[in-house]
């Protein structure tokens, strides 16, 4: 495979996607998306050349795991045999380059995260420390990376420092992560067990790890109120994404079958991204100088599309578990 294919291949945009929400959000938070800013290109690059170093050390490591829970995965070059672990490991050695010279770019608060991102990747997959097999280590690392380094980025691409407000934003979304990370290992529990990779899902079983995940959204929830914008709208728009949240976490619990559990957990995942998004499409129209019926416009338009795709998914489970990477 040519290494620009397989650097675009290890990107899985689909997952990489969550971090660019996130990396805005910090900005937007502050009203500083007014205006463009070459700091925001190297920030995102930064961020993506570090997520490239997440999926090739995690595939290198995770190979024969991922051969019986990806066998047919696209974006698994390893499993599919277009790769060899050598190449993903010079991919790794070049994306962290391109990740820390993009971080510096940002400002050393910039260049400090991008190392501290770095050093998670290869403590998650990188025997003997390997986070990804400690049950309670691996959902709070994935939150902490998920959501943490990309808005942490975005503040020092905005030249913004870090307040009382940024901490229980990100706070609050490290929580709502959490939850979400848990519910990952469904999809890969036949290949975590087969060698012995601890999960919290194989360490605790479905019961706490569904118990774990409500209470992670509804502190969540909970959270997201107190650093939300007053705005009806928007207030019952995102209640309304976490009813099909608990919606889905309840057809989780009676799932019976691992295509059931995924469409559940698939569905779930896509009204999460409904609360990240529209947040931030309200935070843009109020720094834009929006007023109040705009915004209100906004949301419930939003939201409406978001609940459409929700029920046309609902009725045609093959395209949403086709199209769900997450």
């Amino acid at each position: 495979m040519k290494p620009a294919r397989l650097v675009a291949s290890m990107l899985r945009y689909r997952v990489a996607s969550l971090l660019l929400p996130f990396f805005l959000l910090a900005p937007a938070f502050h009203g500083q998306l007014r205006e463009f800013r070459w700091q925001y290109i190297v920030g995102i690059v930064a961020l993506c050349g570090s997520y490239v170093v997440a999926t090739c050390l995690n595939d290198v490591f995770d190979l024969d795991v991922d051969r019986i829970n990806h066998p047919d995965a696209r974006d698994r070059p390893l499993v599919s045999g277009e790769a060899t672990p050598r190449q993903l490991v010079a991919v790794a050695f070049g994306a962290a380059a391109v990740a820390l010279v993009a971080g510096l770019a940002v400002g050393a608060a910039g260049a400090g995260l991008v190392a501290v991102s770095l050093l998670l990747n290869v403590a998650y997959s990188v025997p003997p420390i390997r986070l990804c097999a400690r049950a309670l280590a691996a959902p709070v690392v994935l939150a902490f990376a998920y959501v943490v380094l990309p808005y942490g980025i975005g503040l020092a691409a905005a030249g913004l420092a870090p307040d009382l407000l940024d901490a229980r934003v990100a706070a609050t979304f490290v929580v709502l992560f959490v939850g979400r990370m848990l519910l990952k290992d469904f999809r890969d529990q036949r290949g975590d067990a087969a060698f012995g990779k601890r999960t919290f899902l194989l360490a605790y079983g479905k019961a706490i790890t569904l118990a774990l995940t409500l209470g992670c959204i509804v502190a969540g929830d909970a959270l997201l109120l107190t650093v939300l914008p007053w705005s009806a709208p928007l207030t019952l728009a995102v209640e309304s994404y976490f009813l099909g949240i608990g919606f889905q976490l309840y057809r989780l619990w009676l799932a019976g079958d691992p295509t059931a559990e995924r469409l559940a957990i698939a569905l779930g995942a896509r009204m999460g991204n409904a609360v990240v998004l529209t947040l931030l499409g309200f935070l843009l129209l109020r720094a834009a100088g929006a007023v109040g019926a705009e915004q209100a416009m906004f949301v419930v338009v939003f939201a409406g599309m978001f609940w459409f795709a929700f029920a046309y998914l609902t009725l045609r489970p093959k395209e949403a578990l086709a199209t769900y990477r997450g």
